[in-house]
């Protein structure tokens, strides 16, 4: 059996991870404030909805562990997350 220090990572990958959330939010924050960026939709949305995505898999994946997780539990969460995002995909372009 492997000790939980092992099957864990170190403090110092926890701290990387909240500097790139930070980061991601960062940038995300800019292009929510910055009125050229904010009137072009075309371009907000898509780069918001992206940005969102890699800090929700970030922090499902890091800080709830699914990453050390049965490999069952990893697949059921990539599924059901392709899944939201393809009926969003479709919804967001059947009511434009």
């Amino acid at each position: 059996m492997v000790s939980s220090e092992e099957s864990h990572a170190s403090v110092k990958t926890y701290v990387v991870l909240a500097v790139v959330l930070c980061v991601i939010t960062f940038i995300e924050w800019v292009i929510f404030k910055v009125d050229t960026l904010k009137t072009n939709a075309n371009f907000m949305i898509p780069v918001l909805s992206i940005l969102s995505l890699a800090k929700f898999t970030m922090v499902c994946g890091w800080y709830m562990h699914l990453k050390y997780d049965h490999k069952i539990l990893t697949k059921i969460y990539v599924f059901s997350g392709l899944l939201s995002v393809m009926i969003f995909t479709i919804l967001m372009l059947a009511l434009r």
